[in-house]
């Protein structure tokens, strides 16, 4: 019988829970002698369900029984993480891997494109460091007593994830990789590859992973279109509220029209080397550059926002506004959707005759729907799909700028690649309580300050919610 160790830690989100029990599940009843691993006692931030009585007081529930029971319902044990007195030598190779890790930990966290240097970005350093190191010494002292068969881990990218996986690698163990569904909806990823290796994953398909051919591919990838479409229930959560447009005025051979999507992925600085390709300032520069050559050519131009960036922090959010005002100066015509306005993306790359992108992935919809593409960072799919990259000043030109036929195979491919690695989930967060964690209401919120965290974080959480609520009141000036 195939030995299984899932990494978990208790206190995740509703819907890494909902992911967990699924996974253990499907691979108990393949046959495998299945055990979580939960390494909560190494975590930092906690995150989770605030305390029963205080829920209960709130009018809500939670289901604090449901975790261990569905897993018990399933032959699967859950242990926690062992203490180990041992102090494992750390190779050099894993050493660089793991400060990688902990770098792209930290940027997420701080929600900017560097670490700040303050008192509280070290002590939480100094914290994340220990709990890390701590997991590799556990995990390694536990499998090398008693090896499993394959190990999952979640994503693989944060500083205690990865040193599971460094570990298990180091041991010679099978790694497989899992993460929240990405192509359809109520769904979890399983595979060789970590979610956001945009080298590994296109490699592995450019290497003739299994995909449909021909009308086949086209639906998969039409199925999947329908779902990041779908105004809700779908897997685009930031459509939710969006509006049709007109679509009077459309574009025409006499009135072509560029439409850029900005992104506020500022976390893809935190996934390593392979995403920092490109040698611009800002994505604004290379739109600017692009703008230039697409007015003289008598291109109207359309600037969307990502809804993602009234999410940010107010010194990012304010730093990026000021950008698109600047750019906005420096082209008169050029009209802007908001990212608090419920302009329809869809419609506008429907409406466009270019796609411009940094790296969001309406570029690779707006290639599955046949559209033109240009992107000016990494993505996910650029060694796949039929699009332009612009990776610095020089590679823009008015050549550059010219329009082809673009073929959608290669995006159908990604997609299909996508679909074919996801299972359907066999539970919701309605497993775990009375309220949508995903979409909670106001008082859970400040129900959450509760969780055991510093007061540094507890005040960093409140500092961001003023700062969302901020952020989705702006007002561009004139209007």
């Amino acid at each position: 019988m195939t030995t299984v160790s899932i990494i978990h830690y208790t206190g995740a989100t509703a819907r890494t829970q909902s992911v967990l029990v699924s996974l253990a599940t499907d691979a108990s009843r393949a046959g495998a002698d299945v055990t979580v691993i939960d390494i909560g006692r190494t975590t930092v931030i906690h995150q989770g369900f605030p305390p029963t009585k205080l829920v209960k007081a709130l009018g809500h529930t939670v289901f604090d029984q449901a975790f261990p029971l569905i897993l018990q319902q399933s032959g699967v044990r859950l242990v926690g993480l062992p203490f180990s007195e041992r102090d494992v030598k750390i190779t050099e190779r894993d050493r660089q891997a793991l400060d990688q890790a902990l770098e792209s930990e930290l940027l997420t966290y701080f929600r900017l494109d560097h670490i700040p240097d303050s008192r509280e970005a070290r002590r939480l350093e100094s914290a994340l460091r220990k709990a890390m190191c701590d997991t590799y010494d556990s995990l390694f002292a536990l499998w090398s007593k008693t090896p499993p068969d394959r190990v999952i881990i979640p994503n693989g990218r944060t500083s205690r994830q990865k040193a599971a996986r460094l570990v298990a690698e180091r041991l010679g163990l099978e790694v497989l990789l899992y993460e929240n569904g990405r192509a359809t909806p109520r769904s979890y990823y399983l595979g060789k590859t970590q979610p956001h290796d945009r080298i590994a994953s296109q490699e592995e398909i450019l290497g003739g992973f299994p995909l449909p051919k021909g009308r086949t591919l086209k639906e998969k990838a039409e199925t999947w279109l329908a779902d990041r479409m779908a105004i809700s229930g779908g897997t685009n959560d930031f459509s939710r509220g969006w509006e049709s447009l007109s679509l009077e005025g459309s574009s025409t051979p006499d009135t072509p029209t560029a439409v850029f999507f900005a992104s506020s992925f500022d976390e893809f600085r935190a996934f390593g080397p392979m995403w920092s390709i490109d040698n611009w300032g800002s994505q604004f520069e290379a739109f600017d550059l692009m703008m230039n050559i697409l007015e003289d050519k008598g291109v109207n131009l359309v600037l969307r926002l990502h809804p993602n960036l009234g999410s940010k922090s107010r010194r990012y959010f304010l730093r990026e506004t000021q950008e698109v005002l600047a750019l906005q100066a420096k082209h008169p015509g050029l009209t802007i959707h908001w990212h608090n306005q419920p302009a329809n993306s869809y419609d506008l790359i429907r409406k466009a005759t270019y796609v411009i992108v940094e790296r969001s992935t309406i570029g690779l919809e707006a290639s599955v729907m046949g559209k033109p593409v240009w992107a000016t960072q990494a993505t996910q799919w650029d060694m796949i799909a039929d699009i332009r990259q612009v990776l610095k000043p020089a590679d823009i030109t008015p050549t550059t700028m010219d329009l082809w036929k673009p073929s959608p195979v290669g995006a159908q491919k990604f997609v299909s690649y996508w679909m074919a690695q996801e299972h359907p989930l066999h539970s919701d967060w309605q497993s775990w309580a009375s309220w949508n964690p995903e979409h909670p209401p106001m008082r859970m919120k400040l129900a959450q300050l509760t969780i055991r965290n510093s007061l540094l974080h507890k005040f960093r959480l409140l500092r961001l919610e003023v700062a969302k609520w901020q952020n989705h009141r702006f007002v561009p000036p004139g209007r």
